[in-house]
């Protein structure tokens, strides 16, 4: 569910926006909406042109943006009867890799899905850098960080949960990279959740997030990242809402609601400048862009 993060968050660097230029969703009308209905989390991911592609209910939908034409859409059942967990776009080789169980799938656009990784255990996340991709098993059991640039595609170093969690921690739902930056996030205990950031070479904790409360007893597993940058991410909380997380300042951390609803996010760049210019919501009902 992501766009290629080292190239984007070179774009990032020029910006100026902060948490507080972003205004509330809520009060603003969208670009378009597409009715998707009963989805819960759904993993999505958009390229560089404009498409998204989202996995609901044992198919993968690839929309036109901004307006969700649908290009075509195709059962997953011939090549794996499992769900989807995770999907990211893979510049590298210009296509959309799917998380499925132990395997790691490419989906291209000429609707041909291939066996890309053979994995050791269930993927529960995947996020890549221009360097290495890494790959979440089992609510965050341990996380791999692989060399998918060499023919024999190494593996690097492996992080057990122990080494990445505090010891009351529950797990790790999603995992994404940005320049020399990964963010995770992290259920606790009472089941808040928090984000974390780790440096990608040694997976040092570099930033310890702040709780972010399940008002009401709730107790939602839905908890999906996405980042403006290395110190700004965008936090998919279900129905806690939508969260701008922002770290920049590291004595006064800032999280601020910024919608109501939303069970994913992602950020769409502007083709012609490369810059973010609108994000996609997903609620349990329907997809939405907006303008930011």
């Amino acid at each position: 569910m992501e766009n290629n993060i080292d190239e984007l968050s070179s774009h990032l660097s020029t910006l100026t926006t902060n948490s507080n230029e972003i205004s509330k969703l809520d009060h603003r009308l969208p670009l378009s909406t597409s009715l998707l209905p009963s989805m819960s989390s759904c993993p999505m991911a958009a390229d560089n042109y404009n498409h998204l592609l989202i996995y609901h209910h044992q198919k993968l939908i690839l929309f036109q943006l901004p307006t969700f034409e649908i290009l075509f859409s195709i059962s997953i059942l011939p090549f794996t009867e499992c769900q989807i967990s995770d999907i990211c776009f893979y510049t590298i080789s210009n296509c959309f890799l799917l998380s499925s169980a132990n395997t790691i799938y490419s989906f291209s656009s000429n609707k041909s899905i291939d066996t890309f990784h053979q994995c050791s255990n269930t993927i529960w996340s995947i996020t890549y850098t221009s360097t290495f991709m890494f790959i979440c098993y089992l609510f965050g059991s341990s996380i791999e960080q692989w060399n998918f640039h060499s023919n024999d595609r190494i593996l690097m170093n492996t992080w057990l949960k122990e080494q990445l969690l505090e010891r009351f921690d529950m797990g790790i739902n999603c995992i994404r990279a940005v320049d020399q930056s990964i963010g995770m996030t992290i259920k606790e205990r009472n089941f808040s959740w928090r984000i974390d950031i780790f440096d990608i070479i040694t997976m040092n904790r570099l930033r310890r997030g702040q709780t972010i409360q399940q008002e009401n007893g709730l107790s939602n597993w839905i908890g999906n990242l996405f980042p403006f940058d290395q110190y700004r991410w965008l936090f998919a909380d279900g129905d806690e809402g939508l969260f701008l997380i922002d770290q920049t300042d590291e004595k006064h951390y800032k999280e601020n609601n910024i919608m109501k609803l939303a069970c994913n996010i992602c950020l769409i760049r502007d083709i012609n400048n490369g810059q973010y210019s609108s994000i996609v919501v997903q609620s349990y009902e329907a997809l939405q862009l907006y303008n930011i």
